[in-house]
């Protein structure tokens, strides 16, 4: 089977049939387009809108097909002239078979001005002639008879004098690497690799199309432009408009919003650089658990035309935000596009690529050999040892690339576009679980069931099909004590996501819990995440007979407990209001103790020894004696050290008892005044009072 055509292709060609010259050649004058020469005509509108053509000898109407008057010229030149007698435009019609085979062997891209049909008609600017004057000399010279030579020597002459000054002018110009407003569209030769920058950093398009729009800003030229896109499953065309907006005098090709990458300074720099990073695009395909640092594109609640829902019935395009974001992010264009439909990935056409990537290119700058390759772009997480090996696409197709993947960010929960140069391996820590300060029989416990869970183990499923497959942990215990960390260790030994979510995030109406929910199971099932519901306890509460809603939103979370497959960890400070229907569910229930004398020691140790010994000058010996005496919790330990540690870099000193104790002063003084306000509290009494 031959592959699919190539992201970047020249025209499509007729199917089956005559071809363009073969309809030509049985057309019913045969002398068409034979005398090599140009006739020139003038076409008028009148203020009906009538248009009319006339020489020196003969008026006929434009759409007098039957007769196609002046067939035996090479060239028709028609001079237009508005109601009021104005000169507006030239139209130059092609009917020599000699310049029409030219044409078609010479211009391969050029949309919006076909060459491969029986009628070629030019507008003013002659456009495809101007860019592909190189080539067509070229052709004259190399591939012509002399009858043909004749012809393209008259068309030459012909566009020299309609345009033969401004292309002077642009030569003079872009020598200084200058350009004029009016000559903008000479810069832009469809087919050519154009340089922008989306929010400062470089961005490669194919240029399509340039055309003269007008807005209430003034005059501007548009550019169709193409880039490589990815919607999770294929591989495709996306088209992006660009304007230029009019300037006076003249301005650098390089201060443009957009310019030929040939006119860039560091060309050869920049191609090497978006090449690498095209390369980095394509191995981030399918879904992967990254790690990011960096500004990205946060997708916001605001639509971007003010309307939820576009013409078509879709959802409408929302704004993105520029944000700090940094953390665990999961790249899956295919979740976004699916989730977000409004700022979907949308293709140009046909997408040529499937989920079996087939890659057909042409000569690129290694030589003029062409490429195939097939590759199987998978869909599940990927560690980076299970990733398939990256394949030799096209130089083109890895140069058009975006600056960006889409994903989520699982601390900020919100989908964004995440630039490329921010992205890198997410170092797991696969020992966290053995650091976690825990009975051994717990551990082992839990070990095990996890590991029976991944491994697919459905020895005890529900009767039903598709219930119970879910293992769900239940922490509960103070807080700080270390339930949130036993899922995170938990998450990193099994080397997948971790998505938390509390139940304020959740919200408290049915509806918008069951939905929210539902999204978040969703999601993890996807990514098969490790899901941490802290605070849950709003959901597992007893169910009564006067409190309509709670008993609604137990029932919506038991329900959907029921069908989900994947590990979840649920953390509560009361146990002893759950709901009875949870009691069955729960496959490991742990309490967490507060914390004794030795784990405050061992966690006081731990987190001092996170700091650079050189920045550190204790005596654990003499030192931890004296700390773990507060009774605080391990979260307040952490926030302890990394309070003192910032304290004597400000001061310019190394860490020291003393920074720890005026840490630890402020904790003190803190819980002295909770423990009076809620003294108070119960009491009825405002510290006000």
């Amino acid at each position: 089977m031959p592959p699919p055509p190539p992201l970047f292709d020249s025209y499509p060609r007729a199917g089956p049939g005559p071809t363009t010259e073969e309809r030509e050649e049985h057309r019913s004058n045969s002398n068409r387009g034979t005398k090599c020469e140009l006739k020139q005509l003038d076409g008028r509108y009148d203020n009906r809108g009538n248009y009319t053509v006339t020489d020196s000898s003969v008026s006929m109407l434009n759409d007098d097909a039957d007769s196609e008057p002046h067939a035996e010229y090479a060239l028709v030149s028609t001079r237009v002239y508005g109601p009021d007698g104005i000169y507006q435009s030239t139209q130059l019609e092609i009917k020599s078979r000699l310049i029409k085979k030219a044409l078609r062997k010479v211009i391969k891209f050029y949309p919006g001005q076909p060459v491969d049909t029986t009628e070629v008609i030019f507008n003013d600017p002659p456009k495809p002639l101007f860019h592909y004057r190189k080539e067509l000399e070229d052709y004259k010279h190399t591939k012509a008879d002399d009858e043909t030579k004749k012809h393209l020597d008259l068309m030459f002459k012909f566009v020299d004098s309609l345009i033969g000054a401004q292309g002077q002018r642009f030569k003079d110009l872009t020598k200084i690497g200058l350009i004029s407003f009016p000559l903008i569209w000479m810069l832009f030769k469809p087919g050519d690799t154009v340089y922008t920058e989306k929010d400062g950093h470089p961005q490669a398009l194919m240029v399509s199309q340039i055309e003269p729009t007008r807005n209430i800003v003034g005059k501007s030229w548009q550019l169709t432009c193409i880039g490589t896109g990815y919607d999770g499953l294929n591989f495709g065309k996306v088209i992006e408009y660009i304007k230029i907006n009019q300037f006076e005098d003249t301005r650098e090709v390089t201060s443009l919003k957009v310019y030929p990458l040939k006119y860039h300074p560091e060309e050869h720099k920049v191609r090497v650089q978006l090449l690498e990073r095209g390369k980095r695009f394509f191995e981030l395909r399918g879904r992967q658990h990254m790690s990011y640092k960096g500004t990205a594109h946060v997708l916001t609640t605001r639509y971007k035309h003010g309307y939820e829902v576009d013409e078509s019935g879709m959802e409408g395009e929302r704004i993105y935000q520029s944000s700090l974001i940094s953390g665990r992010v999961m790249i899956d264009s295919e979740s976004f596009c699916r989730v977000n439909s409004g700022n979907r990935i949308r293709f140009d056409g046909q997408v040529p690529y499937n989920l079996q990537l087939h890659v057909h290119d042409g000569p690129t700058s290694a030589g003029s050999q062409e490429v195939h390759a097939t590759i199987t772009v998978t869909t599940d997480v990927e560690t980076k040892a299970k990733r398939p090996a990256l394949s030799t696409l096209s130089e083109r197709d890895l140069l058009l690339c975006p600056p960006f993947v889409l994903g989520f960010s699982l601390l900020s929960k919100k989908w964004c576009r995440f630039i490329i140069d921010y992205v890198s391996e997410l170092e797991l820590n696969a020992e966290a679980f053995n650091q976690l300060i825990i009975a051994d029989s717990h551990k082992e416990l839990i070990q095990a069931m996890v590991e029976s869970h991944v491994e697919g183990d459905d020895s005890f499923d529900d009767f039903i099909q598709g219930k119970g497959k879910s293992l769900i942990f239940l922490l509960h215990g103070a807080p700080g004590v270390g339930k949130t960390l036993t899922a995170e260790s938990i998450a990193d030994y099994t080397k997948r996501p971790l998505y938390t979510v509390s139940s304020g995030e959740l919200g408290t109406d049915p509806a918008e819990v069951e939905e929210k929910l539902t999204h978040v199971l969703d999601l993890a099932t996807t990514w098969k995440a490790v899901v941490l519901l802290d605070e849950a306890d709003v959901f597992l509460q007893q169910r009564s007979g006067s409190d309509v809603k709670r008993n609604a939103l137990v029932s919506i979370f038991l329900r959907l407990l029921e069908y989900y497959e994947g590990i979840l960890f649920l953390t509560s400070n009361r146990v002893e209001s759950f709901d009875l229907a949870f009691k069955s569910r729960i496959h490991i229930a742990l309490r967490y103790p507060e914390l004794t004398i030795p784990v405050r020691r061992q966690l006081w140790r731990d987190f001092l020894l996170r700091i650079p010994e050189g920045e550190r000058n204790l005596d654990f010996e003499r030192d931890l004696p004296v700390l773990e005496k507060d009774e605080i919790n391990g979260r307040q330990i952490k926030n302890a050290c990394k309070t003192a540690a910032a304290l004597a870099r400000k001061r310019r000193e190394k860490l020291e008892i003393k920074h720890l104790n005026t840490t630890l002063a402020t904790i003190r003084e803190f819980e002295k005044d909770f423990s009076e306000g809620a003294r108070l509290s119960r009491m009825g009494i405002s510290e006000r009072d």
